[in-house]
């Protein structure tokens, strides 16, 4: 993965604003988190947390199918990993570096990149390859990115482009 997607450990931790590009990378991450938290914890509570704010912010159909998209992300993330994964809390603003090569996986996804998506998911899972890591992005692109247009301002309150975070 590039230098720009991993910041180094000596680099100073970079804030969910400059990490995201939109509200539907800010939520992708924080439910990423919540699963993250559940299968550490063994929690369920956790995967609760992540439904209901997905379900509060795009609707109990749209909600469940974002959360089960970055489950399967996640889970194939744990499959196919060598190595520790970091994440901070939920709600926290800042980004480890392993949260940061997940938003920009994702955002790889998002934006139909596939030949890159395929390398950068093998270097963020520390392998060759690391093809169900990158169908698991594939996968979820499309209903994150539906959710990126629910989530989208409606009023100038907070101006169009300001993640959620």
């Amino acid at each position: 993965m590039s230098g720009s997607s991993i910041p180094s450990v000596n680099d100073r931790m970079l804030k969910v604003a400059e990490v995201c590009a939109d509200d539907a990378d800010v939520l992708a991450l924080s439910v990423a988190r919540f699963v993250a938290s559940g299968y550490m914890t063994s929690d369920v509570a956790c995967w609760d947390a992540a439904f209901d704010g997905a379900e509060r912010l795009l609707g109990l159909a749209e909600g469940g199918r974002l959360v089960a998209g970055v489950v399967g992300i996640l889970r194939a993330l744990r499959a196919e990993r060598d190595g520790d994964w970091s994440f901070m809390p939920a709600t926290c603003c800042r980004v480890t570096a392993n949260e940061c090569a997940l938003v920009a996986l994702i955002r790889r996804g998002r934006c139909r990149h596939w030949e890159a998506l395929g390398r950068e998911a093998a270097a963020l899972a520390g392998r060759a390859e690391a093809p169900r890591l990158a169908a698991a992005v594939r996968e979820a692109a499309e209903t994150i990115n539906a959710a990126a247009l629910r989530l989208q301002p409606a009023d100038a309150a907070r101006p169009r482009g300001a993640p959620l975070h």
